[in-house]
């Protein structure tokens, strides 16, 4: 007995040291030791996250510089109607001519500047060189686009053609609004030259459909331009007063309808504080006092400065269309004399006085609507140069101008004709 209960001890020791599992066999309803649950980790911090920049505010934009502004430089605006030669009339010129003016502008430095480059130095937005010229042709024939573009494009001259509605569309040698789009599209200008092309200083036409010379003036300057912008889709910024005549109304009109600038037919050298309501052409077919033509006393800035104020008038000496013409030669005995004296100003009729010399004073008739004077010879010429002096009164200030011509029994015009009669418009 003492040898079981030995060896009963002996397996029970053993067992103890064989392992749990062998244990759990032997006895399943041993209780199963509880095993702690590992410990979760705990999350590492999250890093610090620097609070987000705004992104910087973009710069304003740093304003170009002005300009510095030349006010002292001077420009010249040349007026131009037909480039046909003796088949255009009085008011024309040879295409070659044209073209000699074009390169003369070059030579002498003189910049061809465009209407828009003219009213940005005005407003001190742009400068321009000290001597500069604008080129401007009226009326709206097609020698404008036929031979006129293509030598401003020749020489890469801007340009502005003054065109009066009444003339669009006519056939012959008037373009047509797609001709007019043709000269937009190749860069040029297109300016108001009004309705009907007449005097607007005078009453009104008797064809003109208005009751009053006002509401006809309006037609004129207001419409004329709006029907050009709805035509060519541009905006029109200058006017041409017909024959230069303009009056407080008409400058009225010209401000009301946002016109930038109005030209008369004076030939001045334009300032930078020149009144815009008008400002003065030079009429290259003209003469001036002392025999120059328009284009000659232009591209030597000579004439008178243009004023600072509205000018309605004209000043003594200015260049003005006369018949004969200043410096011509003539084979008539018995010419008639005319010119157009509107650049003399608002004239009281009874005061203009004709005087030519050999003659003394003559008979002459004044038109104060038209503002042309005219004098047939009763007697004949004697051969050699002839001075007609004409005068009068303008706001209560005496006015003068002459010219001179040449009569020659032996003379004749290159078509074998002296011109008889003052174009009705220019």
């Amino acid at each position: 007995m003492k040898i079981r209960h030995a060896v009963a001890l002996s397996v029970v020791a053993v067992l103890a040291f064989a392992g749990c599992d062998k244990v759990k066999k032997l006895n399943p309803f041993a209780k199963k030791a509880t095993t702690p649950a590992p410990a979760l980790a705990t999350p590492a911090p999250a890093p610090k996250v620097a609070a987000a920049t705004p992104p910087p505010a973009p710069a304003e934009p740093t304003p170009a510089p002005k300009p510095t502004i030349d006010k002292t430089a001077q420009v010249v605006v040349l007026c131009y109607h037909r480039l046909e030669g003796k088949a255009g009339g009085i008011y024309s010129i040879e295409p070659a001519l044209f073209e000699k003016h074009m390169q003369e502008l070059k030579d002498k430095g003189i910049a061809v500047i465009s209407m828009q480059d003219f009213i940005a130095w005005r407003k001190g937005e742009k400068n321009i060189p000290p001597k500069s010229a604008l080129v401007t042709i009226d009326d709206g024939y097609t020698c404008s686009l036929q031979v006129g573009a293509p030598i401003l494009k020749k020489f890469g001259y801007p340009a502005t053609f003054f065109v009066y509605l009444d003339f669009i569309n006519k056939g012959g040698k008037s373009m047509s609004w797609a001709q007019l789009g043709e000269l937009r599209d190749q860069g040029f200008e297109i300016g108001s030259h009004s309705v009907m092309h007449q005097n607007l200083n005078a009453g009104k036409p008797s064809k003109a459909k208005f009751a009053t010379k006002d509401e006809w003036l309006a037609d004129e300057i207001v419409h004329s331009k709006q029907l050009i912008e709805e035509q060519l889709g541009i905006r029109v910024s200058a006017f041409a007063y017909p024959f230069g005549n303009n009056n407080p109304k008409a400058r009225e009109l010209v401000q009301q309808a946002g016109y930038e600038l109005a030209f008369t037919t004076y030939g001045q050298r334009v300032g930078h504080d020149a009144s815009p309501l008008t400002i003065g052409r030079y009429d290259v077919t003209a003469k001036g006092p002392g025999g120059a033509d328009g284009y000659t006393m232009a591209v030597g800035f000579q004439g008178p400065a243009a004023a600072s104020g509205p000018v309605a008038s004209q000043e003594a000496g200015a260049i003005m269309v006369t018949e004969p013409m200043n410096g011509a030669t003539i084979s008539d005995p018995k010419p008639t004399l005319r010119a157009n004296l509107a650049g003399l100003g608002a004239l009281d009729p009874g005061s203009v006085e004709v005087r030519v010399s050999g003659f003394g004073l003559v008979p002459a008739n004044f038109d104060p609507a038209s503002k042309v004077m005219s004098y047939a010879f009763q007697q004949p010429l004697r051969p050699g140069a002839v001075t007609v002096i004409v005068s009068g009164k303008a706001a209560g200030q005496k006015v003068e101008t002459r010219w001179t011509f040449k009569y020659d029994p032996n003379a004749k015009d290159a078509d074998g004709s002296v011109p008889t009669e003052l174009p009705p418009r220019k």
